[in-house]
């Protein structure tokens, strides 16, 4: 029986949405499922949802429900990363503390002075979770990682353990499908490659039996504008991108599959004056709006549960049940994940994290060559990737030096702060969250 354990079970978002997915295989539907979490208030939750769904399944298997993440550990095949380390507390203390330097963030779990921090503060688990699954999973246990930074996560792991750490976002197939939609395409019919890093990979080809779009793209996004509306007052506007990764396709010709929320964050172009960030609507402090609309759906989902009604079982857009049913039926399935660069992407550095096509079969998850992006799209790449290959640096050398460096090169950071105020955020943060850097930094 194949064993899949979730670590960070009281995950807002993902938990529920990935057993529904499980749930709709039949090679997963008898899977050995365990829960983790450090919060037994969430746990509690995480049990009454799974077991009603197993239920209204007619399955009579009891998923364990546990604190001790070696317990849920201990034989399993699969295992999904689902942690925020420091939870919300720490993760808002990203965003407020810089902003009395002048600095202003969406989300901050990616790159920037959020991102960073948090990496810095996951490392150093996702480093112990794999000596974990190494000593008590089953042989050949993959990890499968829906936390953010994904790229440190990924590099840091990678240059630490040989267990499988995939890393999986939702923005690739988000974009393309909302592509398909802008165009008026159906999404099966749409053939498309993209390659970058996580939330700044590129759809460098787009096309429709046999037609390249990116013409007609971009003539209707000048025609609409950056804000993707359309002129006639009875042609609904469809959901699309946003300004400012519109923006970017008219600068730099292809289309980033980020949103206009959270790509401001990467580049040092749209969010480093009040002026800028009104004129491309950028949302500051998104991540606390989400949280607490991500709150307010899972009291939502938990009070249905308990009346007895259950969301229809549908697949979401997330990878990570597919993977596993591919692996274990050896049925092929192509996805977009975050794995270390070898010779993948050619013009990106051979020790970053990169998105890319992946092939899964029974032999695992085996990433594609793509080769090389356009050089000003892998120029975008490489500031972020700087970033990332000194925060990791920061905890696997313990020198809190090497924090300043990451937010000397980052794109934003820089754009806003004098060095004398990256250091002394850097300082402050690293005080204030003694409890998880103390030992590194």
């Amino acid at each position: 029986m194949t064993k899949i354990a979730f670590i960070g079970a009281g995950s807002y978002g993902f938990t529920h949405r990935l057993l529904a997915d499980i749930l709709t295989y039949e090679a997963l539907r008898d899977s050995e499922l365990a829960f983790m979490d450090v919060d037994a208030e969430r746990l509690e939750a995480v049990q009454t949802i799974a077991s009603t769904y197993l239920k209204s399944q007619g399955l009579g298997q009891q998923p364990l429900i546990t604190t001790d993440q070696r317990q849920a550990l201990d034989g399993a095949d699969f295992v999904f990363n689902l942690v925020k380390i420091g939870f919300n507390t720490m993760s808002f203390m990203d965003l407020d503390v810089p902003k009395k330097y002048g600095l202003k963030q969406t989300i901050g779990d990616t790159c920037g002075v959020g991102g960073v921090f948090r990496g810095l503060r996951t490392m150093p688990f996702c480093i112990e979770l794999c000596k974990d699954v190494k000593e008590v999973s089953a042989a050949g246990a993959v990890v499968l990682n829906y936390t953010n930074p994904q790229s440190m996560l990924v590099m840091a792991t990678a240059a630490t353990s040989k267990v499988p750490f995939i890393g999986l976002c939702h923005s690739v197939q988000g974009t393309s499908n909302q592509v398909a939609d802008y165009l008026e395409v159906p999404y099966h019919e749409l053939e498309f490659e993209a390659a970058g890093i996580n939330h700044m990979s590129w759809i460098t080809r787009l096309e429709h039996m046999g037609e390249d779009l990116y013409p007609r793209l971009r003539e209707l996004v000048q025609e609409r504008g950056i804000y993707g509306h359309k002129p006639a007052e009875d042609d609904p506007v469809r959901p699309f991108l946003g300004p400012s990764r519109l923006d970017m396709l008219q600068r730099c010709g292809y289309v980033v599959t980020e949103s206009s929320t959270h790509f401001p964050e990467y580049v040092p172009f749209y969010a480093r004056t009040d002026e800028l960030i009104e004129r491309y609507q950028i949302p500051i402090d998104q991540h606390k709006r989400n949280m607490e609309n991500k709150e307010k759906n899972l009291k939502g989902l938990l009070e249905q549960v308990q009346q007895g009604h259950l969301p229809p079982l549908e697949r979401s857009v997330e990878y990570g049940p597919a993977i596993i049913n591919a692996m274990l039926t050896g049925e092929p399935l192509t996805v977009y994940a975050n794995v270390m660069n070898q010779d993948l992407v050619t013009n990106l550095p051979a020790n970053a994290c990169v998105e890319v096509a992946c092939l899964v079969d029974r032999n695992g998850v085996q990433p594609c060559r793509f080769g090389a992006l356009p050089t000003q799209l892998a120029a975008l790449c490489h500031m972020d990737i700087s970033v990332h290959q000194l925060a990791v640096e920061a905890i696997l050398e313990r020198d809190r030096r090497r924090v300043y460096w990451a937010l000397m090169m980052d794109p934003l950071t820089h754009a806003c702060l004098t060095l004398d105020q990256i250091e002394a955020l850097v300082d402050e943060l690293v005080e204030r969250q003694q409890e998880y850097l103390g030992r590194y930094l």
